[in-house]
Order: C-alpha cells, then sequence, then structure tokens
C-alpha cells in the first residue's frame, strides 16, 4: 500500500507552492547537516593557527637574496 501512495506522489504534479515548502525544507535540511559536519570537523586533524600574523615576524627572520642577474660562479 505505501509503494502505491509513493507511486502516486512521483506521478502527481506538484504545485509551486508546494516545490517551494519542499526546497525550503531541503535547504534547511542541507544546512544542519553542514553545521554538523562543520562541527565535527573541529579539532579534527587540524593544527592550530600561528599565534601571531606573518606580518609581525621580526625583520631579521627573513634573508634578502643576494644573488645579481647575469653573474656566474663557473
Amino acid at each position: 500500500m505505501y509503494q502505491s501512495y509513493l507511486l502516486y506522489q512521483a506521478e502527481r504534479p506538484k504545485s509551486a507552492r508546494e516545490q517551494r515548502e519542499e526546497d525550503i525544507r531541503a535547504g534547511q535540511l542541507a544546512a544542519g547537516f553542514a553545521r554538523l559536519w562543520r562541527g565535527l570537523g573541529r579539532g579534527l586533524g587540524r593544527r592550530p593557527q600561528s599565534p601571531r600574523p606573518a606580518e609581525a615576524w621580526p625583520p631579521h627572520a627573513t634573508v634578502p637574496c643576494t644573488a645579481r642577474a647575469g653573474s656566474s660562479r663557473a
């Protein structure tokens, strides 16, 4: 009996209102799964962020390039 109802629902054309309501429910379900997935992903294999941004590193932490174009030591 349930299968015949599913066939009826599949073959019956939906009104614009019914389709919009179904799309809203599907979107809400997808958003809920996304929140759940992001919540589960927090802390699983992620490294902590750097305590300070890259701009805050001292200037001596970078090494300037001293090679000049066209010079070769062969």
